[in-house]
Parts: structure tokens; sequence; C-alpha cells
């Protein structure tokens, strides 16, 4: 009689447990795919912000070039 009620709670575990694991599984993919989509938009600002400050750079030394050009020698 024991014995039963004991396999009998373990089904009943192992049945919570898959329940548990098909309602969390969805909700962890989900939240996996909401880390990735906020590191990627995090990584596509600080590499247009990089590239801003290349391309101020670009424009600023093009501009001493030009007025170097017009210095007499």
């Amino acid at each position: 009689m024991e014995t039963l009620r004991e396999e009998q709670v373990v089904r009943l575990e192992e049945a919570l447990l898959k329940k548990m694991e098909e309602r969390l599984t969805p909700l962890m993919e989900q939240a996996a795919r909401d880390a990735a989509r906020m590191a990627m938009q995090r990584l596509r600002l600080d590499m247009m912000a990089h590239i801003s400050r290349h391309e101020e750079t670009i424009q600023r030394l093009a501009k001493a070039a030009v007025a170097a050009d017009h210095i007499p020698r």
C-alpha cells in the first residue's frame, strides 16, 4: 500500500513538472529573444555612435586639409 502511494506521488510530481516545463519553456524562449533583441539594439546604437565620431573626425580633418591648402608657402 505504501509503495503504491509513493508511486502515485512520483507520477503526480512528474506530471506537475511536465506541465510546468510546458508553460515555462515558451516564456524562457521569449525572454531569450527579448534579451537578444535588446542586446542587438544596444550594439547598433553603440556602433552608430562610434561611426558618427569617426565621421566627425574625418570631416574636421578634411576641413583642416582644405584650410592648409590655402596657406601660402
